[in-house]
C-alpha cells in the first residue's frame, strides 16, 4: 500500500536492520458564519489555553488529502490518489506547572482510513477486530492507535515535547516477523525520531499557536515555518487575522483566518546522475479559519487547506544515446479539519 506517512516505513527499515467537562455541540464549517457577533467596544483580549488538572475533552482530526501526478513522455502517464483519514484523541490534563505548561496524557483511541488510489480502494476501521494481515498491512496505523503518550503544552499552545512513546516502539517492534532486540539506547532514538517526524507534529494540529500580545478585532500576527520542496528551500509565512469575536453558547470567542504565502530559493535548473532537470516556480496557497473559546481556553475548531503544484521538464539519454524529454507534473492538496468533541 502507498502511504503518506513515511515515517513508519523509515522506522520499520530501522528496526529490520538495527539488530470531565460537559460536551459541546460541534460547531460545522457552515455554522460558522452564522455566529451572533459581540461587540468588545476596542476591548483587546489574549487568547490562552486554560489547562486544569483533571480536565478530560476530545478531539476530532480529519485530514484529507489529493494528490495527481503525471508524465508526459511518448505518452501520457498519469496517477491518482485520495485519502481521508480520522483519528479521534482522548486527552486528559495529568497536571499544570507554575508557568501554566500543561503536561496531557493523549490516547489515539479511534482512527480510520479511506483511501482511492488509482481505482484501488483502501480501508482501515481500528474499531473492527482485525487479522494478522491487516495488523501487518496497517502496521504504522495499529502502532499509535490506543497507546497513549504524554505531551507538555504551554499556554500559549505550543507542544514543547512529547515523551513516553516506548510503548509505540515496543509495538512497533512487535508487528515485525523477526523481532529485534532493542537496546535501551536504540528504543530511545526511535522514539525520538518517532516524536519529531509524526508524534509532535500531528499533535501540534490540534493545539494551534497563539501570539503573545493582546488582540483586538482586525489585528494580525505572523508564523514562520521553514520547508523543503524538491529543490527548493520554501519560507512558509502564515499571517493570522481577527475576523471577529462571536458568541459560542454563553462563552466568548475569537474568529480568525489564516493565509498562507510564500518565498523560496533553489537552483531551478541542474543535472543529477545524467539527467537534466529545469523546474518552473512553484505554486502554493493555503487557507484557512479558526473558532477559540477565549474564556475556556480551548480551540473549538479549525478548518485548513493547502495546496501545492510542482512542474519539472526533464531530458536524459536512453541506452541507445537517444535524448529523451518529458514534463512532469504533481500537485497535491491537504485538507486538515480539527473538531472539539
Amino acid at each position: 500500500m502507498k502511504t503518506k506517512n513515511i515515517l513508519f516505513i523509515v522506522l520499520t527499515i530501522t528496526l529490520i536492520l538495527s539488530c470531565g467537562k460537559k460536551e459541546e455541540k460541534v460547531i460545522t464549517n457552515k455554522e460558522l458564519s452564522k455566529l451572533e457577533s459581540i461587540n468588545l467596544k476596542g476591548e483587546k483580549v489574549l487568547l490562552r489555553y486554560k489547562f486544569e488538572k483533571g480536565d478530560k475533552f476530545k478531539y476530532k482530526l480529519t485530514t484529507i488529502t489529493t494528490s495527481q501526478e503525471s508524465v508526459q513522455a511518448d505518452s501520457l502517464m498519469q496517477s491518482k490518489s485520495n485519502q481521508t483519514t480520522t483519528y479521534i484523541f482522548d486527552i486528559e490534563v495529568v497536571d499544570v506547572d507554575e508557568n501554566k505548561t500543561a503536561e496531557l496524557d493523549i490516547t489515539i483511541s479511534s482512527l480510520q482510513l479511506n483511501a482511492n488510489i488509482n481505482g484501488q480502494k483502501i480501508n482501515f476501521d481500528s474499531n473492527k477486530k482485525l487479522t494478522e494481515e491487516d495488523k501487518q498491512k496497517f502496521a504504522e496505523y495499529v502502532t499509535i492507535h490506543n497507546t497513549p503518550f504524554r505531551a507538555r503544552v504551554n499556554e500559549t499552545g505550543e507542544v514543547i515535547e512529547v515523551f513516553r512513546l516506548d510503548k509505540m516502539i515496543d509495538k512497533i517492534n512487535s508487528l515485525q516477523q523477526q523481532k529485534q532486540n532493542l537496546s535501551a539506547e536504540q528504543k530511545s532514538q526511535l522514539a525520538k525520531n518517532l516524536g519529531d517526524m509524526f508524534i509532535r507534529p500531528i499533535t501540534q494540529l490540534i493545539f494551534r499557536e497563539l501570539p503573545h500580545k493582546s488582540l483586538a478585532k482586525d489585528s494580525t500576527w505572523q508564523k514562520n515555518y521553514p520547508g523543503q520542496l524538491s529543490v527548493f528551500k520554501v519560507d512558509n509565512i502564515i499571517t493570522y487575522k481577527v475576523e471577529d469575536f462571536v458568541k459560542v453558547n454563553d462563552n466568548k470567542a475569537a474568529k480568525l483566518s489564516a493565509n498562507l504565502s510564500c518565498t523560496w530559493t533553489g537552483n531551478k535548473k541542474g543535472e543529477d546522475n545524467g539527467i537534466k532537470y529545469s523546474f518552473s516556480d512553484p505554486k502554493i496557497s493555503g487557507s484557512g479559519n479558526i473558532l477559540f473559546n477565549i474564556d475556556k481556553g480551548l480551540l473549538i475548531r479549525a478548518e485548513t487547506v493547502t495546496s501545492v503544484e510542482l512542474t519539472a521538464n526533464i531530458e536524459l539519454k536512453d541506452e541507445k544515446n537517444k535524448l529523451r524529454k518529458a514534463v512532469r507534473k504533481d500537485f497535491t492538496s491537504n485538507k486538515n479539519i480539527i473538531e472539539l468533541l
